[in-house]
This record gives structure tokens, C-alpha cells and sequence, in this order.
């Protein structure tokens, strides 16, 4: 964090670029990325209670594979 509570440009700059890199690895699109970012957001939220703020994922590429993963808080299980 910088000052006034705001996170500091240069981690932010950084962030950024490595999300483009990982994309770029994957062979992603920003714009397929963040659509299937809502998606899993929107089919996740149906059952769960979820923080959507601190929602993360990241797309890694590992040797052979490309790699998914999501840190999703839970605040609870919706009840129908």
C-alpha cells in the first residue's frame, strides 16, 4: 500500500504486465480472459455466497500445460 491507503503505481504497473505476459503465454485474449472470469463468477455465485472483490485468477503456463487457478472466498452456501 502507498499513501492514503492506495497501492503504489509501480505494483500496480507490474500486476498488470505479468497478467499480459500470462496471457500472452496462454494465448489468451484480455477480453476472453474477463469473460471467462464473469462466467465462473456468474455459475459460482448460483450456489455460493461469494466476496466477488478478492477474486483472483491466475492462468499459468507450466511446461506442457496451462494451468487455472482461482481463489474464490466463500462467504456461505445459498439455500433454495
Amino acid at each position: 500500500m502507498g499513501w492514503f491507503g492506495r497501492k503504489n503505481t509501480n505494483s500496480i504497473a507490474k500486476e498488470r504486465l505479468k497478467l499480459i505476459l500470462v496471457q500472452d503465454r496462454a494465448l489468451l485474449s484480455p477480453s476472453l480472459l474477463t469473460e471467462m472470469k464473469e462466467e465462473i463468477i456468474r455459475v459460482i455465485s448460483k450456489y455460493l455466497e461469494i466476496k466477488q472483490s478478492d477474486i483472483r485468477i491466475n492462468i499459468q503456463r507450466e511446461t506442457r500445460e496451462t494451468v487455472l487457478e482461482a481463489t474464490i472466498p466463500v462467504k456461505g452456501v445459498k439455500r433454495k
